[in-house]
């Protein structure tokens, strides 16, 4: 076994860690604060103080009326409600215009109106990430009923020319949506200065909780919205409010403003400095970024040509760096990048690519170590690690007393496809604890659902020294493809 000096965590713009002060505040409120903010006695009404202060909170940071906050789970709800929200109120017709690189709750949310009877343009981005905003001038149509634009790339930070597109949106008399899910909190965003009518946040990126978000609303905006059956937020988003959790997220956005100047510098410092270290380790590198002023430094999108970002990220994974290969939202597979195709990367480019994002607990070591062991990742593969074509699992190699076979599927997944008999029902999380009991004398053969969290769990079995282990090239649902009544042979 080897010996894993460092953890090293890149993936800020999936979730943060939460902030030692903003967990102090939501214990506090659940501990002794736990009222229903709709009830008319005293604790009622102290948990409806709290919900009120946080929102007087957030609408101080984005320079709006508090009247103009509305507390939702996050981003995805956020988005959803806006653009669903305003197709809705519009009788369910008009047209959108959005962007191919928006997050996946935008794109999904504009299928939907797809689906209902809507039109959608989805503008494309340029090699350096940026939307033009003359694209969206020139889509504007008489029908045009809302432009949806992201502030802040989840994949590259690209920052997008937002002020522009919402100064062409107000003059056409369109409401104008930006989801700034990856920019509130790194830099200034004031809703008057871009000139949005709706814009999206939410807590998680910024060191706050999970589970809660907000969106701006301009007072006189229409939206009709997704969840009714009750008074909370002004009927716009029904439900009992989550006070902890509201509380948090207002905690944790008055420390990104205190530390916004100062963060965004030191990442600054740090962008330099890695990517200086890596254009001496792999010269032929490909940085996906922006020109200077429009991007975010925390976040670092590269692409190794010739070099398969799964690959490199399990590779790290060995070593406890974490990294994406793509939006979290699409963790569990491995597919082209629809943000780097938006821009015109190919779809071979696009898989060699992966994302680095920092945040408030990166330091100059911790991008000093994975330089370190990026150079060993991308030297070689571990001697005994390799792909099974999922035509090689036959049933003699399956019952063969040289096979050691590990299922890696989800226990959901199991229960809706049997397993293999005689496959060790095992998890990838963690997958190191079951080293002692894997015979190091015989073919170790993983499978997941999809190929992906096997690759994983073998690049580390391998890397621990193993010295045959086998990944099944698409998981079970390429090895039942096309062996689909394997398991009830094998039962027989």
């Amino acid at each position: 076994m080897f010996h894993i000096p460092r953890q090293v965590y890149l993936d800020h713009n999936a979730t943060t860690p939460v902030a030692k002060e903003v967990a102090e505040e939501m214990s506090r409120i659940l501990r002794g604060r736990w009222g229903n903010p709709s009830s008319l006695h005293t604790r009622g009404r102290d948990a409806r103080g709290i919900v009120e202060t946080a929102r007087d909170t957030v609408a101080g940071i984005l320079g709006c009326n508090s009247s103009e906050i509305y507390f939702t789970s996050g981003g995805t709800e956020g988005n959803n409600t806006v653009i669903r929200g305003v197709f809705e109120a519009a009788g369910r017709r008009g047209h959108i215009i959005t962007t191919a690189i928006e997050h996946d709750s935008v794109l999904g949310a504009c299928q939907q109106v797809q689906l209902a009877g809507g039109d959608v343009t989805y503008l494309p981005a340029g090699r350096d990430g940026l939307v033009k905003a003359v694209d969206v001038k020139a889509a504007i149509r008489p029908d045009t009923i809302l432009v949806s634009v992201m502030h802040a790339n989840n994949e590259t930070g690209a920052l997008q020319p937002v002020e522009d597109i919402g100064k062409i949106a107000r003059d056409a008399g369109i409401p104008f949506h930006t989801d700034a899910v990856q920019s509130f909190g790194k830099i200034g965003v004031n809703v008057d200065d871009i000139g949005c009518d709706y814009l999206t946040l939410s807590a998680h990126k910024i060191n706050g909780p999970k589970g809660a978000g907000a969106i701006f609303v301009r007072d006189g905006a229409k939206l009709i919205p997704l969840i009714s059956g009750g008074d909370q937020e002004r009927g716009l988003r029904t439900g009992t409010e989550g006070v902890h959790q509201i509380a948090g997220l207002a905690r944790a956005a008055l420390l990104a403003a205190e530390r916004r100047e100062g963060d965004f510098a030191r990442l600054a410092r740090l962008r330099e400095y890695f990517l200086e270290g890596l254009r001496s380790l792999v010269p032929d590198i490909i940085v996906n970024d922006a020109p200077a002023g429009s991007q975010l430094p925390g976040t670092i999108n590269l692409t190794f040509p010739g070099r398969e970002n799964i690959r490199i990220l399990a590779g790290l994974d060995c070593y406890e760096v974490c990294v994406s290969i793509g939006s979290a939202c699409t963790a569990d597979r491995v597919e082209p990048s629809h943000v780097l195709i938006g821009m015109g990367l190919s779809e071979a480019e696009a898989l060699s690519s992966i994302r680095m994002s920092m945040g408030r607990t990166t330091a100059e070591a911790d991008m000093r170590y994975v330089l370190k062991v990026l150079g060993k990742v991308l030297a070689h593969d571990p001697a005994g690690f390799a792909y099974m074509d999922p035509q090689q699992l036959t049933a003699e190699r399956i019952e063969s007393p040289d096979t050691f076979l590990v299922d890696l599927r989800f226990p959901y997944e199991r229960m809706l496809k049997e397993g293999i008999p005689g496959a060790k029902e095992w998890s990838h999380i963690y997958f190191e604890r079951y080293f002692k009991q894997i015979p190091w004398d015989r073919e170790v053969v993983l499978m997941c659902g999809t190929g992906i969290f096997s690759f994983q769990a073998g690049y580390r079995l391998a890397n621990a020294g193993h010295p045959r282990v086998r990944v099944v090239y698409g998981g079970y649902a390429a090895w039942e493809s096309i062996y689909p009544d394997a398991v009830s042979r094998l039962k027989r």
